[in-house]
């Protein structure tokens, strides 16, 4: 038993006795010590506990800024996707051009970066970051290749001005005003029903669709080839041929009318017909061909008309690209005897 006196500061005042037992005192003392003990831990843990809430508002801060730029990566990356169809399609019509213009440029793989070499980029952790870097940097490689190349083109164009408005490089007919419904190439005959090489492409229209010419030339024949002379080429029905310096020929079937006449010089853009049904035809389209005079002596071969045509894009251009530089020679009807290219 502990006693515990409270002695008044007043002496008149009568002193106040308090028993404590054992048990109790012990309390006391557990609970002192445990109320100590919560506040220094108390004093140790709220600077903590301040900083805490301090590093947590930065975090949250970070997290934001983090959010943001993650959002501005991916808006860079979409935008690098939509460049990268640029310069492919800059490139795919660079070797357009160069091919129908020959002009000597070398665009296989090895030369797709021009001979520049890749730059070097920061040390980045994010794969999205350091995968749009290098997307961003094999672009810019690229971009500078294309240049140089469509530099050396625009030169070669420049020194061989007449050849380059003479390339037959524009749709016969106008963009919208058709439907492609018979492909260059092998395929089954609507009227015999058997294997044969098509030589052209065949483009539904209106009847009386203005045919104009895809460059500057010359007419070499404008009518219908005679029963007699050519079955085949009578099928054609009205035909107009063009010869383009010599170097290419372009034929123009199933016409309703003709607006040109042996002899004459057309520019690019120049009606030459319309759109017909003559000849053997299920319905109003233009048979349009384009052929190679590769020398006087060889047989002008023709090509697909698709890949000399610059203002309209086609499906597969790029490998009707390749395709035209390996394919064999076709069995293709030549051209009658009549008509003198030269």
């Amino acid at each position: 038993m502990y006693e515990v006196q409270l002695h008044p500061a007043d002496i008149r005042k009568q002193v106040r006795y308090f028993f404590i037992t054992r048990k109790a005192m012990r309390r006391i003392v557990a609970g002192a010590v445990a109320l100590a003990a919560l506040l220094v831990t108390g004093l140790v843990l709220t600077p903590l506990g301040v900083r805490s809430l301090l590093l947590s508002r930065k975090l949250h801060v970070v997290e934001h800024r983090n959010a943001m730029q993650r959002q501005i990566l991916a808006q860079r990356v979409e935008r690098l996707k939509t460049l990268r169809r640029r310069v492919d399609a800059a490139r795919l019509q660079q070797r357009q051009m160069s091919l129908i213009l020959g002009a000597p440029q070398q665009t296989g793989p090895e030369q797709s970066v021009g001979g520049f070499p890749e730059e070097g980029g920061a040390d980045l952790t994010i794969p999205e970051a350091v995968l749009g870097l290098r997307q961003a940097m094999r672009l810019a490689t690229e971009s500078k290749a294309l240049l140089a190349l469509a530099d050396e083109l625009a030169l070669f164009a420049h020194e061989h001005q007449e050849l380059t408005r003479s390339v037959p490089s524009i749709c016969p007919v106008a963009i919208g005003s058709f439907v492609l419904t018979s492909p260059f190439g092998d395929r089954i005959s609507p009227f015999t029903n058997t294997p044969h090489f098509h030589s052209g492409i065949d483009l539904a229209a209106h009847e009386g669709t203005e045919v104009i010419a895809p460059g500057d030339g010359r007419v070499v024949f404008a009518g219908r080839f005679p029963l007699k002379r050519n079955v085949r080429w009578w099928r054609y029905g009205n035909v107009v041929v063009l010869a383009h310096q010599d170097r290419y020929l372009t034929i123009f079937a199933h016409l309703e009318g003709i607006q040109v006449h042996r002899g004459q010089q057309v520019s690019r853009g120049e009606a030459l017909g319309t759109v017909g049904n003559t000849g053997w035809s299920t319905s109003p389209h233009l048979h349009y061909e384009v052929r190679v005079i590769e020398t006087a002596d060889e047989e002008p071969m023709p090509v697909d008309p698709r890949i000399y045509i610059l203002n309209y894009q086609w499906k597969g251009h790029e490998d009707r690209l390749v395709t035209s530089r390996t394919a064999p020679a076709p069995s293709f009807d030549p051209l009658p005897s009549r008509l003198k290219v030269r």
